[in-house]
């Protein structure tokens, strides 16, 4: 059996026409009342927490494992392939197995992983390629963890993933006296990473576009000989994600001044089990469900404000959007303000939201630059997908304009999605306000963040259904 993240892919079909695309079949239902929505667990934690565990002397219980997206699975999966070992749990605590032919996966029904620590020295070159899958957060932090080893070591990621830009990264591995060699102009991976390191006693870490270089090597620190001051810099962008790193590594024991970029090697080590939050930028979509459909939206377990990294912007634009959340149960209200929304630090949400305006009020989205460097370039991409569905937006000079009132059209053909699970996300849900069927590119972009992003529809009544699309 294919793994999950093995594109299948043909060099020419009927002529050499193209390839076949798989995508999602919709046939809305005319009236949803009710949607049950379970947020998947914060994969901006548990990839974290993953790294620290790992290497750490103990064995760390990760509780609200299931629904994991493979962004997660992923981080995983590659540190299996350096030593780590993890045991899957089920509701009650029991042990589960895994087939053997499907151990890139956790087991069915898995609620619990325990970690069991090899420490800070303890990870091992794999033996063959660390495929990170869609996740830019696990391949930075497993350049960072790989360039202890003295021997090549390469780490690679789906076709999204080697369309990015990873100069900032290779550029602090060079710094580390780490050798890189990589393909040339866009073919940024796969990546040949050969240390060990030779850490200066400062590394300039450029934060313009991402902090994910500072995250990286802040995870990476327990391995150091000695201690090294990360300096970032540029204006940092996406910082509660960095803040959260630091805030991690004090949990497990790094020493207090990190926040100030001075890093101490230590083990990590925490006396209890670890409760993974919800992710609360899936939010979004359960809003933008909402004001679609004009159902309620019930989600199970909301988001702590606290573990939200940025997202809890959500929560203060409730009222503007027109929405309206009571016990957790999310519906649409007639009531709204064209509003201004600077997502600096959550960019993450630009889609949906920029969707939610044009449904909405209207309003702006600042300070969502950088947005342009993730699976794709969600600025001008979020036009677009706008565009399939009749909705009017515009991007120029930083900011995303979307005008407010507008209706949803029915889109002409296949929904191009541009390999962001994101933007395949916010089509899916979009798909439910249309009068006929819609064909949305991507049929398993959702199992990235959200493995239940079409379950929970077809529990609902919706039709959906995986099919290969024929382009020509």
């Amino acid at each position: 059996m294919g793994k999950a993240w093995v594109k299948r892919w043909s060099p020419s079909v009927k002529d050499g026409m193209g390839s076949l695309v798989p995508a999602l079949e919709i046939t809305p239902k005319v009236s949803i009342e009710k949607v049950l929505w379970r947020l998947p667990p914060s994969k901006s934690h548990a990839i974290r927490w993953l790294a620290l565990a790992a290497q750490s002397n103990q064995n760390i219980t990760l509780n609200g494992m299931a629904n994991a997206g493979q962004d997660i699975v992923s981080m995983r999966r590659c540190l299996g392939q350096m030593g780590l070992s993890i045991s899957d749990m089920g509701a009650e605590g029991q042990p589960l197995s895994i087939p053997s032919n499907l151990d890139d996966q956790p087991a069915k029904g898995t609620d619990t992983w325990v970690i069991h620590g090899v420490g800070p020295h303890g990870l091992t070159p794999p033996i063959s390629v660390l495929h990170a899958g869609n996740s830019g957060t696990a391949l930075r932090i497993l350049m960072a963890l790989c360039a202890r080893f003295d021997v090549p070591v390469m780490v690679d990621g789906d076709a999204s993933l080697r369309s990015r830009n990873h100069q900032m990264m290779v550029d602090s591995l060079v710094a580390m006296g780490v050798s890189v060699s990589h393909g040339a102009d866009v073919e940024g991976l796969p990546l040949l990473i050969e240390g060990p390191w030779k850490p200066p006693a400062e590394l300039r870490l450029d934060v313009s576009m991402s902090s994910q270089p500072t995250t990286a090597w802040l995870l990476a620190s327990p391995a150091l000989s000695d201690a090294v001051r990360l300096v970032d810099v540029g204006e940092g962008v996406s910082l509660r994600h960095s803040g959260l790193t630091k805030d991690l590594c004090e949990q497990t024991g790094a020493a207090a001044g990190l926040h100030n970029g001075h890093v101490v090697p230590w083990t990590p080590s925490i006396d209890t089990a670890v409760d993974i939050p919800r992710d609360a930028s899936m939010l979004a979509f359960a809003f933008l469900a909402a004001r679609v459909t004009g159902g309620i939206i019930e989600i199970d377990s909301m988001p702590d404000p606290k573990d939200a990294i940025g997202h809890e912007v959500l929560l203060d634009l409730v009222e503007a959007l027109g929405l309206s959340i009571i016990d957790g149960k999310i519906s649409a209200t007639t009531s709204g303000e064209s509003t201004e929304v600077d997502l600096r630090h959550a960019n993450d949400l630009i889609t949906p939201l920029a969707a939610l305006l044009a449904l909405g009020k209207g309003g702006c989205i600042v300070g969502a630059k950088h947005a342009a460097f993730k699976e794709t370039d969600r600025t001008h991409g979020t036009v677009a997908l706008l565009e399939q569905f009749g909705l009017r937006s515009s991007f120029a000079e930083g900011e995303l304009v979307v005008e407010g009132g507008q209706r949803l059209q029915q889109p002409k053909g296949l929904v191009e999605t541009y390999g962001d699970h994101r933007m395949q996300m916010t089509a899916l849900v979009l798909a439910m306000g249309c009068t006929g069927t819609v064909l949305v590119e991507g049929s398993e972009l959702h199992e990235v963040a959200d493995p239940e992003g079409v379950d929970r529809w077809k529990e609902a009544g919706v039709g959906v259904k995986a099919v290969l699309h024929q382009p020509w």
